[in-house]
């Protein structure tokens, strides 16, 4: 960021405090508050540096608004933060399943955003989907492509219908894997490894596939394959895999968080 720029997250949850966490390491010219209503909670939060206040600061002077509450509250925000209704700034949510129609109408603003985050954006490695309200302005467009960059990829789509997708692949995404590696961690385990060596081994085997894959030009079965002896220990295993349907399985999982996501947002409209 070449200027200063002050954001205000309403919702103090793991996203909030993540997007938060990714802001304040990314530079020193973005300003960060969390408004956030648990004692606890903000006591943790201010913990680790970021400001956090009870209540919506009244005047809102924040360039940007990050909505991470849990989207069963949305109806609610209006009255929670009646502030809201004074604010002219870019408004940002980051709530499963609330569509841009739903928020367009509630908050009664045009500069609103859909985004789909997750949590390595704490440590500037994230991903975010994100889509604009029909009436948002370029320049509000950049930048909020601009600030979501900071935390990692960012990537803008057309087609609203993409972030309930996203949210199950993208602020799922870290769960799905780190699901995998649990098991991976506990087979090493079960093996004879400390946890510690099972831990750094595991997190190595990550790491350096997903270099391999990066690197290019392997497509992930075609490096599956190539793993692979014919006949060999780990295709014994992928038959295995296959056999109890896993990648399937994965994939209907995937698409079961995909329809919650379309429900919350359903639930959230009533």
């Amino acid at each position: 960021m070449t200027t200063a720029l002050s954001i205000l997250i309403i919702g103090g949850g793991q996203m909030g405090s993540a997007i938060a966490l990714g802001f304040i390491r990314s530079s020193a010219k973005i300003s960060i508050t969390i408004v956030e209503p648990d004692l606890d909670r903000r006591i943790e939060i201010t913990d680790t540096g970021i400001i956090a206040v009870k209540e919506t600061p009244n005047p809102i002077t924040s360039e940007v608004i990050i909505l991470a509450t849990p989207p069963h509250i949305f109806p609610l925000l209006s009255e929670l933060h009646p502030q809201l209704q004074h604010f002219t700034g870019v408004i940002v949510s980051v709530m499963a399943g609330v569509s841009l129609s739903e928020l367009t109408t509630r908050l009664n603003r045009t500069q609103v955003f859909r985004s789909i985050p997750n949590l390595a954006c704490s440590i500037n490695q994230g991903t975010t989907l994100s889509i604009p309200g029909p009436q948002v302005t370029r320049k509000n467009e950049d930048l909020i492509n601009r600030i979501f960059s900071t935390l990692g990829t960012s990537i803008f789509v057309t087609e609203e219908h993409l972030l309930d997708s996203a949210t199950a692949l993208v602020g799922g995404g870290p769960a799905y894997i780190s699901y995998f590696t649990a098991a991976l961690i506990e087979y090493a385990k079960i093996a004879g490894f400390d946890n510690a060596s099972a831990t750094s081994m595991v997190i190595q085997i990550l790491r350096g596939t997903s270099a391999l894959l990066e690197a290019g030009p392997d497509t992930p079965m075609r490096l599956c394959e190539r793993v692979m002896t014919p006949g060999g220990t780990t295709q014994k295993a992928i038959n295995h895999f296959n056999h109890m349907q896993i990648k399937t399985s994965i994939v209907d999982g995937l698409n079961q968080s995909f329809l919650h996501s379309v429900e919350l947002g359903r639930r959230s409209w009533r």
